[in-house]
């Protein structure tokens, strides 16, 4: 009985061991495969945003700060990640990678690591825009040729059979092959961006029945106008179902399907193509231009740039770079709707001045807008203004 309880106590004692051993393992992988080194600068660019928005704070508290969140998120974050590592990895796999990444070769792949990503960012997104208009040319090439006489008569009779509508003016429309569904396209083609277009689909109910047609309920798209009538279709009578392509509002090359609800929830389905030109970021701004007042205390008043989205869509400032680290900086991070209005607030600091060795208080600042919504798609539209405090 003694023999197996000292037996059991040291085989526990030597598992332990094991455990602690291989944590270690992977505490020093993590630290040479630039893991660590990855969180480090997280963790400072982090405080860095911070430091930028709260300004008048003293330089030795956010030194004290920075060491103590690093501590703290580096062992939060190592106590996350070593169970993923237990579970993935063998203890003769973790040797391995830590054999690698002590090696030259493995020293080498984590020194060039972060260039060789600097580097691919504007490539990949190149070819990030390249692949999704690839895509959208081989989705706009997909069944441009003409319908048939033959193919549109059939079609006629099997929508006629499908919905209870005789189409009278397929002429103007075409048959949606793109998507394969058989139904109708709606092609506004290629537009100025000007002015609104419309299309009518001219029908003739063959039910038997009235028809009452509804909006599409789950259809967000404010570029697309529809104007079904506001009471039934008769039975036997016609009607000019219109839908309006909103200028404004409408660009680049799009596809996409909706549907026009009739009756109990059935539903006609069609494509919707247009080519529209893209929108530019418009804006206004109150000063591109200020004078530098002589600083009487230790922090300037606000200097304020006001900006306006005086266009039709979205926008946001994705970033604002200073060429002199003379004063702290603040913006709305938010997206920016048409006419609605942002500050850009500017604030001098003595103490940054004074530690500039050109203490020429001239400023520039370079602010980039992005046009869509923040942290949503962007459309990779960009503009910059430079604004000058002297």
């Amino acid at each position: 009985m003694r023999t197996n309880l000292i037996t059991s106590i040291l085989i526990l004692f030597s598992f332990q061991i094991n455990a602690q051993s291989l944590d270690k393992k992977i505490e020093n992988l993590l630290e040479l495969d630039g893991t660590i080194r990855n969180i480090e600068n997280l963790i400072t660019q982090t405080i860095d945003y911070q430091k930028q928005n709260n300004f008048g704070i003293s330089d030795n508290y956010w030194e004290a700060l920075g060491q103590k969140v690093t501590e703290k998120s580096l062992k939060e974050f190592k106590s996350l990640v070593k169970p993923i590592y237990f579970n993935n990895y063998t203890e003769a796999e973790i040797d391995n990678l830590i054999t690698f990444y002590s090696s030259q070769t493995g020293k080498l792949v984590i020194e060039k690591q972060p260039i060789i990503i600097e580097e691919l960012s504007l490539p990949l997104m190149q070819w990030s825009q390249n692949l999704g208009s690839l895509v959208i040319e081989e989705i706009e090439n997909r069944g441009e040729n003409e319908s048939t006489s033959d193919e549109k008569e059939k079609f006629k009779t099997e929508f006629k059979d499908k919905y209870g509508l005789q189409i009278l003016n397929l002429t103007d429309l075409a048959i949606d092959k793109e998507n394969n569904i058989g139904d109708l396209l709606i092609d506004f083609g290629k537009t100025d961006g000007k002015n609104d277009i419309t299309k009518i689909i001219r029908v003739r109910n063959n039910s038997g029945e009235e028809i009452e047609f509804q909006n599409p309920k789950f259809f967000s798209n404010e570029v697309i106008k529809f104007d079904l009538g506001n009471k039934p279709l008769g039975v036997g009578k016609t009607r000019d179902l219109k839908i309006t392509l909103i200028a404004d509002l409408a660009e680049n090359k799009s596809y996409s399907i909706s549907g026009i609800n009739y009756n109990n929830g059935d539903r006609i389905r069609f494509g919707i193509k247009y080519d529209a030109p893209p929108k530019e970021i418009s804006y206004e701004i109150s000063d591109k231009k200020m004078k530098f007042k002589k600083l009487q205390q230790d922090f300037s008043k606000p200097y304020v740039f006001i900006l306006k989205n005086t266009g039709k869509k979205d926008f946001y400032i994705s970033d604002i770079q200073l060429d002199n680290q003379i004063a702290y900086l603040s913006w709305n991070k938010e997206t920016i709707k048409p006419n609605d209005k942002t500050e850009i607030r500017v604030v001098f600091s003595k103490q940054l001045i004074a530690k500039q060795i050109n203490t020429n208080p001239n400023l520039k600042l370079k602010v980039d807008l992005t046009k869509g919504e923040k942290g949503g798609f962007s459309n990779y539209v960009n503009k910059s203004i430079e604004l000058i405090i002297e």
